[in-house]
């Protein structure tokens, strides 16, 4: 994980490029570096034995894990590099990894997000084609006043303006395997998923809730890693902790666990929502006990951390997907998966990089996403004795692997197995009164808050955030509630 910025097309501007890294520091705190060429200037903050990639003219900063084995290059920035002089400009659809990343060549610059956008990045734009890049918004405020998202599979060539470079795929398009060999590909590519981010010179960590997404995780990672530390956190009425205590009692990790009161929750809140860069309800909820699991894996000394995100998205693990037609489960899936750079994979982000954490999703690999795309959707949310069972072939391909009960747990929001949920409502629904929610809601012509409990988080939220085109920036959870 590194924090990346880059100004193109500004004279003296190497300058402005380290005061936007100071605002990122907590994404690697070891290290600022920063190339100057005319007028644009590269930079990165990131930990010890990172780097600027660099080539003949050729200097590249990037946020993330480029997995190819057939480029040259042990660091990322190296990599990314290597596959412009290999490939050229339009490389970036080679690359298996998560990132984001900027490189200059000459006088021309491009810059690249993964394809479902899994490492942020967001641009401002001046007259006099001035552009500006960084990974988080609060690293531009004082900037622009019009900060907007990069978008996830484009790239932006300085000759070009924004290309997309990535097509969304056709689901359920492999109709030549047979649902035994789909169930044992799915468990090889994500142990091969686990052992792609595992480095042995970093301890490793995993945030365990219990459920089935974070259990196979671990389940995996057990299968390349001998000393793994698991995470675990809620009030004290949680779901969770006594399921994640059950798996790793099952792997044999060294568990840690955390029960936290309100008043930490509401203690933290505003400074979850100033590293979030969002106030959507439901993920606020969330990003609370990821903030604190983080807290407490960071403190633990784990600096490499892995986490379930992904698994509802790919293989169809929201209840409401049960009451859709084949193709309705399909096109939905396709939606959350995309929505989630400024939902899930928001959170994932930017909850791990607040306390300066390498946080990896296994299950949003490329290969075990390409994979999951193409498997019939009836193999994942299955019908058996007249009951829809979702994610059913990740259940299956761990069925061995894990405890019975864990398998086929009902899934349940994090905010809810962690216990935050009803808390964080009723304290919301003391401090605002309908008046006020009433007056307050209607927060731009076409976007309204849904509760006191979003009004809270929106009030603190604006306090960091003042610009009104940041609202363009988040997303919403839309389809948590049906």
């Amino acid at each position: 994980m590194s924090g990346i910025a880059g100004v193109y097309q500004r004279e003296n501007c190497r300058e402005l490029v380290g005061n936007i890294l100071d605002k990122i520091k907590h994404r690697g705190p070891d290290d600022i570096s920063i190339i100057s060429l005319g007028k644009t200037a590269l930079g990165q903050t990131c930990f010890a034995g990172e780097k600027i990639g660099r080539g003949q003219d050729v200097f590249a900063v990037v946020d993330g894990s480029i997995f190819n084995e057939e480029i040259d290059g042990d660091a990322a920035g190296d990599k990314i590099v290597n596959a412009y002089i290999k490939y050229g400009k339009g490389f970036t659809k080679e690359l298996e990894g998560s990132f984001a990343f900027i490189l200059a060549d000459g006088d021309r610059v491009i810059a690249a997000r993964d394809p479902v956008g899994l490492k942020p990045l967001y641009y401002a734009e001046d007259e006099g084609s001035v552009m500006y890049f960084a990974s988080e918004i609060k690293a531009l405020k004082d900037i622009s006043e019009d900060i907007k998202i990069f978008p996830p599979g484009y790239y932006y060539h300085s000759d070009e303006g924004f290309v997309k470079y990535y097509k969304k795929p056709v689901l359920g398009s492999n109709g030549d395997i047979s649902v035994e060999e789909a169930i044992s590909k799915v468990k090889e590519l994500l142990v091969n998923a686990a052992e792609k981010r595992y480095e042995d010179n970093k301890k490793l960590g995993l945030y365990l809730s219990g459920g089935i997404d974070s259990s196979v995780v671990a389940a995996a990672a057990s299968e390349i890693a001998d000393d793994i530390d698991t995470f675990s956190v809620g009030v004290h009425t949680s779901e969770d902790l006594p399921n994640a205590r059950l798996v790793a009692r099952h792997l044999g990790t060294n568990h840690h666990e955390y029960i936290y009161k309100p008043e930490e929750m509401l203690k933290v809140l505003p400074e979850v929502i100033y590293h979030l860069e969002s106030f959507d309800m439901y993920l606020v909820r969330s990003s609370i006990a990821n903030y604190l699991v983080s807290k407490i894996a960071r403190e633990s000394g784990v600096d490499l951390v892995f986490c379930g995100e992904g698994g509802d998205e790919l293989f169809g693990g929201y209840h409401y997907l049960k009451d859709f037609e084949p193709e309705e489960i399909e096109n939905e899936l396709l939606k959350l998966t995309f929505n989630g750079h400024n939902n899930g994979f928001q959170r994932v982000d930017r909850m791990t990089a607040a306390h300066s954490l390498d946080g990896h999703m296994p299950i949003m690999d490329n290969e075990v996403a390409e994979f999951a795309y193409s498997l019939p959707v009836e193999w994942k949310i299955y019908e058996e004795d007249g009951k829809k069972i979702e994610k059913w072939i990740l259940r299956k391909a761990f069925e061995d692997d894990l405890p019975e009960e864990i398998v086929w747990r009902k899934k349940a929001k994090f905010f809810k197995g962690a216990g935050s949920a009803d808390i964080l409502k009723q304290f919301a629904d003391q401090k605002i009164s309908d008046e006020e929610f009433e007056r307050e809601k209607q927060i731009d012509d076409d976007f309204v808050l849904r509760s006191k409990e979003e009004l809270y988080y929106y009030r603190i939220f604006k306090e960091y955030f003042p610009h009104k085109s940041i609202l363009e920036t988040i997303g919403r959870t839309a389809t948590v509630k049906k």
